[in-house]
C-alpha cells in the first residue's frame, strides 16, 4: 500500500522595504550607485584576502552588549543593477542551550565549536536614487539600522567618500501623506522599552522622557501609554482642536522620516486622526510598514541567491507600482 509523501512544512517570512541614500563629501562627484559599488568592491576585495570588515554597532554605548557585524555575502548583478547581500550578527551574551535529537535534556552550546551568528538576507536595487532595499525580517538577526550603520562605516571611515547615510522606511501609508493629511489627532497608543528613550532624537525625547524615569524607578520591561482626545467619528468642532497632540504627532512623523533609527525604538506606535477630507484615519508605524511575504521551507537555510530567486518577482513588482 503506497502512501503519499508528507507535505514539506513551510512558513511565511516578512521582508520590509526601505530606501538607502549616501550623502557624499563636498567636492566628491559620485552618485548613490557609484558609492554603493565602491562599498561592495571593497567588501569583496576583503573577502578575496581572507578577511572580513567587522564593526561593533554598540561600541560607544555604555552598558550594552557588543553588536558585531560583518558582511557574509555581497554579490552585484550588473545587468539588473541589483546587489544581493547577507549580513551576519555575532551573538553574544547568555550561552544558548541545545536539545539533542533523541532526548529532551538541554545541554549548553559549546563555544569551542565556533560562535553563533544570525544572518539577515537583503537586496539593493540601485536602478534609482535613493536605492530601494528589501530586508528579510529576522527577529534575532541584523536589522535595517544595522545595515545602514555598516555601510556608513565603509563609506565614511574607510573609503572617505560619503559623510553620512540615511534610510527611510517605506510605508503603505507614506509618512509624507500622513503629514500632509493630518487635521486632528483623536487618540494615540505608544509602547516601548524604557531604555530605548536614550536612543531617540531630542525632539521625541521631550515627549517620552518620563518613560525613562518610570523605567528607573519601577524597572518594567515595557511602558505603554494610551491617550484619548476624542471618540473616533465625533464631530470636529475646530481646526485648532488638539493642537498640542497634533504638534506631537507631526514632530514624531518628521523625525521618523529624517532618522529611521527612531522607528526601531518603538514596540507600537498607533495614532488615530481625522484627515483633511474629514475622515477617520489610522497611522500605525509597525503594522503600516510596506512588506512582501515569502513562503519558505521551514528549517531550511537559504543562501542569498536562493532568497533572491524567491523574492525577485515580488520585489520588482513592488518597485514598479510604488514608484509609478
Amino acid at each position: 500500500m503506497s502512501t503519499s509523501p508528507r507535505p514539506v512544512p513551510t512558513h511565511l517570512v516578512k521582508c520590509h522595504l526601505h530606501t538607502l541614500k549616501f550623502v557624499p563629501y563636498n567636492g566628491v562627484e559620485k552618485s548613490n550607485a557609484d558609492i554603493l559599488i565602491e562599498a561592495i568592491t571593497f567588501l569583496n576585495n576583503e573577502k578575496l584576502e581572507g578577511k572580513a570588515f567587522l564593526v561593533d554597532k554598540n561600541k560607544n554605548r555604555d552598558g550594552e552588549e557588543p553588536r558585531e557585524l560583518f558582511m557574509h555575502v555581497a554579490y552585484r548583478i550588473p545587468a539588473k543593477r541589483i546587489i544581493r547581500c547577507s549580513l551576519a550578527l555575532i551573538r553574544g551574551g547568555k550561552v544558548p542551550m541545545l536539545k539533542p535529537k533523541d532526548t529532551y535534556e538541554l545541554v549548553p552550546f559549546n563555544k569551542t565549536d565556533g560562535t553563533l551568528t544570525e544572518l539577515t538576507n537583503f537586496f539593493i536595487d540601485f536602478n534609482r536614487s535613493p536605492a530601494v532595499v528589501c530586508v528579510e525580517y529576522n527577529h534575532n538577526g541584523p536589522r535595517i539600522t544595522d545595515i545602514e550603520f555598516y555601510f556608513r562605516q565603509i563609506a565614511y571611515k574607510v573609503l572617505r567618500i560619503a559623510k553620512t547615510t540615511t534610510v527611510t522606511q517605506l510605508m503603505r501609508i507614506r509618512i509624507d501623506e500622513a503629514i500632509s493629511s493630518l487635521k486632528n489627532v483623536l487618540n494615540f497608543d505608544i509602547k516601548m522599552r524604557p531604555k530605548n528613550v536614550t536612543y531617540l532624537d531630542n525632539e521625541i525625547k521631550g515627549y517620552v522622557s518620563e518613560f525613562a524615569t518610570i523605567g528607573q524607578k519601577l524597572q518594567p520591561n515595557f511602558i505603554r501609554v494610551e491617550a484619548l482626545f476624542q471618540t473616533p467619528g465625533g464631530k470636529i468642532i475646530s481646526d485648532e482642536l488638539n493642537v498640542k497632540a497634533n504638534n506631537m504627532f507631526m514632530t514624531f512623523l518628521k523625525k521618523f522620516k529624517s532618522n529611521p533609527e527612531n522607528i526601531s525604538q518603538f514596540e507600537n506606535f498607533e495614532v488615530k486622526f481625522v484627515n483633511t477630507d474629514g475622515e477617520d484615519d489610522v497611522f500605525n508605524l509597525i503594522k503600516g510598514k510596506a512588506e512582501l511575504l515569502v513562503e519558505i521551507e521551514s528549517l531550511k537555510q537559504l543562501t542569498a541567491k536562493e532568497w533572491y530567486e524567491l523574492i525577485e518577482e515580488k520585489y520588482a513588482d513592488f518597485i514598479e507600482v510604488y514608484y509609478k
